[in-house]
């Protein structure tokens, strides 16, 4: 079998690249399509640097041409064309328990709302949004600030993918349908929205501005207040008590 990546996030990069170096299970990624920069040709593997993600339909012959029994989609934030669906299964990796939590900014989403379980969920792509068979859900902490979260996420990853393709291999993968009726679907956070302004304090208590921080960090953008001058301060880590 053969796997193409498509990716735009660091810790999707991260989750391929482990795949492709992992000399026990042998997986073979024959393509990377990519809007980073920073990713390091991997030896017998074919890498497109895409100037923007919009782009990417322009190479669906060459996707095609490749024979892939699964396209990997982690982290990229276009949506997922019948077109390129048509080709082969497409994998998405969304970290939620799914069918809870669907839609933009899910990490950011469950932070603020003081989440403090949830998971990491494989799914098929189809025409609606995080609606596709579950091939893989398992329960990961979300304690601690960002970096600490997209470490988990990246490891129950890896060990998701893993599963799915040996599963695959023995004719032994299990596709489970997500119970639409106990769907909930949350809206991607905007820039805009990233601003605590002096009325916020006076609505919200500390543990939320605690989860708002903690959620935005590195590469996402930081939470800010706009100080004295035009000045920002911006907040990278944050402590909270009761009293």
């Amino acid at each position: 079998m053969n796997i193409v990546a498509i990716i735009s996030r660091e810790w999707s990069k991260d989750i391929i690249l482990n795949l492709i170096e992992d000399k026990k299970n042998k997986i073979q990624i024959s393509l990377i399509l990519t809007t980073l920069k920073a990713v390091k040709k991997p030896k017998n593997v074919e890498v497109i640097y895409l100037e923007d993600s919009k782009y990417i339909d322009k190479y669906y012959k060459k996707i095609k041409l490749h024979k892939p029994t699964f396209i990997i989609t982690y982290g990229w934030s276009e949506y997922i064309s019948k077109e390129l669906r048509d080709i082969s299964p497409c994998l998405i990796l969304h970290p939620s328990p799914l069918p809870f939590y669907r839609g933009g900014s899910p990490i950011q989403n469950q932070i603020i709302n003081n989440e403090i379980k949830s998971a990491v969920s494989i799914i098929l792509a189809e025409d609606k949004i995080d609606t596709g068979d579950i091939l893989y859900q398992n329960e990961i902490e979300f304690t601690g600030y960002l970096d600490e979260i997209l470490e988990r996420i990246i490891q129950e990853g890896i060990k998701g993918t893993k599963k799915i393709i040996a599963d695959y291999k023995i004719n032994k993968l299990v596709y489970k349908s997500q119970n639409n009726s106990k769907s909930t679907t949350f809206k991607r956070i905007n820039k805009n929205e990233l601003e605590i302004s002096p009325d916020d304090f006076k609505n919200k208590d500390a543990k939320y501005f605690y989860n708002l921080v903690r959620g935005f960090q590195e590469p996402y953008p930081k939470i800010y207040i706009k100080c004295k001058d035009n000045s920002i301060l911006y907040l990278e880590k944050v402590g909270f008590s009761k009293t």
